[in-house]
C-alpha cells in the first residue's frame, strides 16, 4: 500500500483533488492512535486509519467533500460503538482537509530567452513547473529535476493534461502557436491565470481575432496581455522574466488568501476540538 505522504506528493504534483484525513484525538479503545493519517481521492485511498466502519465512514465523508467541491477543513467526532457499531467502544475525532479545487501547476509555453530566464525564478517558487516547446534543441541539455519537460507538436494533446485551474504563461517563438494556445485555453473554459507575452499591439490583434472566432469579450478578457508587473521597466530577458514572475507571485498569493478564507474551521469544529460547548 502506498503511504499517505507518497500519495499526497503525487496528488499535488498532478493536481488531483484529494482529502487528507487525520486522527487528531482519541479516547477509550480505538483502532489507531492520534496522528494517524490516510489520503482519499475520488476513486482510491492510501494508508489506513484502522479499517472497519470508522474508515468506511471517513472515506464516504471525504468523497462527499470532493463531490461538492469543498475546499477547507472540518472536524467530525465518531463514537465507535453508538454511531458505527464497532466493539472498540471508544471515540475518535477526525480532521478532514479537502483540496478539491487546488492547482499548483504552472505551464510555461516557450523555451526562448525569456522562458529560460523565467525558469530560474519559477523553480524557486512553490509551484509545479511544466515547460512546453516543440523544439528539442531549445531545452537545456542538463535537465532540472524540478521541471517537467514536454516536447510536443500537438498542443491539443498537451491541453488534455492541463488542469483548468493551472496557470498558463504563453511565450512561444511563433505568434500562430501563441494564438492556438489562447484558443485552446478559451475552448477549455480555463479558470486559471492566463498570461500572454507581447506588445499592446499584439494583444489588441489577438483580442480582435479571438472575438471574430466567436469567443465573447468577457472570455477573451480572461487573457492578460501584456502580462507582468508593467511598472517594472526593462526589455532584457531577465527583466521581463522578473516582471512576469512578480505577476505570478501576486496571483498565487491572492488565490491562496481566498482559499484560506474558505478553509477556516467553523465555530462548531473549534468547540469540538477544545471540548468546550458552543455559544448558545
Amino acid at each position: 500500500m502506498k503511504s499517505w505522504s507518497d500519495a499526497l506528493a503525487l496528488c499535488q504534483r498532478s493536481d488531483q483533488a484529494h482529502v487528507l484525513v487525520t486522527v487528531i484525538s482519541t479516547s477509550g479503545s480505538v483502532p489507531r492512535n492520534s496522528g494517524t493519517k490516510m489520503l482519499v481521492t475520488e476513486s482510491a485511498f492510501f494508508d489506513t486509519i484502522g479499517g472497519g466502519n470508522l474508515e468506511l465512514h471517513a472515506i464516504e465523508h471525504a468523497r462527499k467533500m470532493l463531490a461538492n467541491g469543498e475546499v477547507g477543513q472540518c472536524v467530525v467526532k465518531y463514537p465507535l460503538a453508538a454511531m458505527l457499531g464497532q466493539c472498540c467502544g471508544g471515540h475518535a475525532i477526525l480532521l478532514f482537509e479537502s483540496f478539491a479545487l487546488c492547482s499548483q501547476s504552472l505551464w510555461l509555453f516557450g523555451a526562448g530567452h525569456v522562458g529560460h530566464a523565467l525558469t530560474k525564478i519559477l523553480t524557486e517558487l512553490p509551484i509545479n513547473l511544466h515547460w512546453v516547446d516543440s523544439r528539442s534543441d531549445q531545452f537545456p541539455s542538463s535537465k532540472d529535476p524540478a521541471i517537467q519537460y514536454h516536447l510536443t507538436e500537438c498542443l491539443h494533446d498537451t491541453f488534455e493534461q492541463i488542469h483548468s485551474d493551472a496557470t498558463l504563461l504563453i511565450m512561444t517563438h511563433s505568434h500562430d502557436q501563441d494564438y492556438q494556445i489562447c484558443e485552446l485555453a478559451l475552448k477549455q473554459q480555463h479558470r486559471g491565470f492566463i498570461g500572454l507575452i507581447g506588445s499592446k499591439t499584439k494583444a489588441a490583434r489577438f483580442r480582435h481575432r479571438l472575438q471574430h472566432a466567436g469567443f465573447t469579450k468577457d472570455a477573451v478578457a480572461r487573457i492578460e496581455s501584456p502580462t507582468g508587473i508593467l511598472e517594472i521597466p526593462g526589455k532584457r530577458p531577465m527583466e521581463v522574466a522578473v516582471s512576469i514572475a512578480g505577476r505570478v507571485i501576486q496571483h498565487y498569493h491572492s488565490k491562496h488568501e481566498a482559499s484560506a478564507s474558505q478553509s477556516l474551521l467553523s465555530h462548531d469544529d473549534i468547540a469540538l476540538l477544545t471540548h468546550q460547548p458552543k455559544d448558545q
